[in-house]
């Protein structure tokens, strides 16, 4: 019996993207209806209990340059990054060396910059409210959007990462170093570190409601990724492979996986509301098992 991450001569692509396709326009459906419960207010997206409205300005402010400076820079380097990649034409996984455009096919790469965009759009946001400027509304529904999506890739990105990618190619007995350079930590690690604190200081109140975007999400990733791999001829993750056995099965279960990151995260912002020392802690938790800053490959030697 042929597993679910091998193939057969069934290609599974049509149905994986019907139930794909099926996914997203109920995800915008729900996004139509859900607006309606929306508590977001200019004041609720902009400013902040804890810091003043400068500070989480300022803050906002550097963490949209520190995204959007490192994306470019992986971009613009013109060594580029070996990865273990699955060519498309082969369906063989191994060594392939990709530059510029090509390493936005990453999920970490639209992540992070997803992470730039909703730290760029909120800091807008919160200068205006320092300043005085007129803000406008749409601010009120951007900023909750970016903010669900963000936590659910940043989760997603940092755990599969921790528990999934780096024990797999340890066990396999691929060099892993690259997973510990300063711009893979800061986009596995820095962008769970980013958006906890986001979670800790900042007024944006979220809802059930809210977990139709990070699905959506999740779901332009997986259209985009198809595309990008007739054009690339690489898949990023040999998991992703629509033409999989189980690729039906696999997609649907990272989309759920990506909806369980929000709704969990959305239980642990509940915590503030009961006792906020609580809360605080839970993040620190969360932040120190989420999070790999040592090769394990290494240890022993």
């Amino acid at each position: 019996m042929v597993g679910v991450r091998e193939y057969s001569d069934n290609d599974r692509s049509l149905l994986t993207f019907s139930l794909v396709g099926v996914v997203l326009v109920i995800s915008l459906l729900l996004v139509y209806i859900g607006d309606i419960f929306s508590n977001n207010t200019v004041s609720s997206v902009s400013s902040s209990e804890i810091l003043s409205t400068l500070g989480i300005a300022l803050y906002r402010s550097i963490l949209a340059l520190v995204c959007f400076s490192t994306i470019a820079s992986i971009i613009l380097d013109p060594k580029g990054m070996t990865y273990n990649l699955l060519d498309y034409e082969t369906k063989l996984y191994g060594p392939k060396r990709i530059t510029g455009a090509t390493r936005m096919s990453a999920f970490t790469m639209w992540s992070f910059t997803l992470m730039g965009v909703y730290f760029a759009v909120s800091s807008y946001s919160s200068w205006s409210y320092h300043f005085g400027w007129e803000v406008s509304n749409w601010t009120v529904r951007v900023v909750p959007a970016l903010f669900s999506s963000v936590i659910a890739s940043a989760f997603l990105v940092t755990t599969t990462v921790t528990y999934m990618l780096i024990p797999e190619a340890n066990q396999r007995g691929d060099n892993i170093a690259h997973y510990f350079k300063w711009d893979s930590q800061l986009m596995h690690n820095g962008n769970v570190i980013f958006i906890l604190i986001e979670m800790a200081v900042s007024d944006i109140e979220l809802g059930m409601w809210y977990v139709s975007y990070p699905v959506i999400f999740g779901c332009l990733y997986v259209l985009f990724s198809a595309f990008n791999a007739r054009r690339s001829g690489i898949y990023f993750y040999d998991f992703i492979d629509p033409r999989l056995n189980g690729s039906h099965i696999i997609h649907m279960v990272l989309l759920g996986v990506m909806s369980m990151h929000f709704i969990l995260a959305l239980a642990v912002q509940s915590l503030a509301e009961v006792n906020f020392t609580s809360y605080m802690l839970t993040l620190v938790a969360i932040c120190y098992l989420a999070t790999t800053f040592s090769n394990p490959s290494e240890k022993g030697h």
